[in-house]
């Protein structure tokens, strides 16, 4: 799936709005240049994958989306920015401190189990997956136990 196309083509839905796009489609190497998170350095991004391998360990069915904060549509080229994490896990949030223990380096600011006040904001409007699915939130948000998604934020 073309991530940018895709960006490209719901660009009138989401041009003010965060979107999600899951873990592994927002850091896919083609993408790396138009997608950044809220750290680039090569060192940080494999600590960050470590720790999300350390999740699937304790949880393989685990989801992993991207939380965007901006999308830039200037000059005909797309970059996206970002500096959350949303987990659909059934990880504790004591476990996911603990794990950040061992990738000091990367530790989030804030760590929270998603509630009902985080999701009903109306600033995400679509949901891109790796299989090329595309979901409207208000599904997305209907479909899960938002005690379960944990929220993880860098400032």
């Amino acid at each position: 799936m073309d991530l940018i196309e895709l960006i490209n083509k719901y660009k009138n839905k989401i041009w003010d709005d965060s979107i999600l796009i899951e873990y592994d489609l927002f850091f896919n190497n083609s993408f790396k240049e138009n997608c950044k998170f809220v750290f680039d350095d090569n060192k940080k991004l494999k600590e960050l994958n470590d720790v999300i391998l350390e999740i699937k360990k304790i949880d393989k069915n685990a989801e992993i989306y991207v939380n965007t904060y901006g999308i830039n549509f200037e000059n005909k080229k797309i970059f996206i920015y970002a500096d959350t994490l949303w987990i659909d896990t059934i990880v504790k949030l004591d476990e996911m401190f603990n794990i950040f223990r061992d990738f000091s380096e990367i530790e989030p600011s804030d760590i929270v189990s998603l509630d009902i006040n985080e999701t009903i904001d109306g600033t995400v409007s679509l949901v891109f997956s790796l299989d090329g699915r595309i979901e409207d939130y208000e599904s997305f948000i209907r479909n899960r136990r938002l005690s379960k998604i944990k929220s993880l934020y860098w400032d």
